[in-house]
């Protein structure tokens, strides 16, 4: 469990804000994620099989990638106090083990009245530069 869980409030974020962290995926992440949703495709669990498929490894699910924004929200920006609401993502490339994963978001709009706010989100692999990913996630409050 994490210790250190953001608590920005709507009224301490602005648009424009920035948030980023990194995280390195790891084969016991993938390994675990096909154990807790049952999805061992071998895209994502033999090396060999991904490799006929065109991929280098084997590829990393997607839904870790999104749950990296889930842990973005959650714990580090906003935190506790928000709730996500909606996610549109388009994957561009895959992500693969022991990638270093930069997960970036800025505030794009701001509803007061709604108690929301859209972030734009990216993920990109640090060590080729490519974009992953991008995100446009709606962020409710709970207080």
């Amino acid at each position: 469990m994490e210790s250190n869980i953001a608590t920005f409030e709507l009224e301490d974020l602005s648009q424009g804000k920035e948030f980023s962290f990194e995280k390195k995926i790891s084969s016991n992440d993938v390994d675990m994620f096909a154990k807790l949703t049952g999805d061992n495709s071998p895209l994502h669990m033999e090396d060999k099989f991904a490799q006929k498929r065109g991929f280098k490894s084997r590829v990393v699910h997607g839904g870790i990638l999104v749950g990296c924004i889930s842990q973005l929200v959650g714990v580090y920006f906003p935190g506790e106090n928000s709730v996500i609401q909606t996610i549109k993502i388009k994957f561009s490339h895959p992500a693969y083990i022991d990638d270093v994963l930069k997960i970036h978001s800025i505030v794009d709009q701001i509803s007061e009245s709604m108690r929301t706010i859209i972030l734009k989100l990216a993920i990109t692999n640090q060590d080729t530069g490519q974009t992953l990913l991008k995100s446009t996630v709606q962020v409710g409050f709970t207080k």
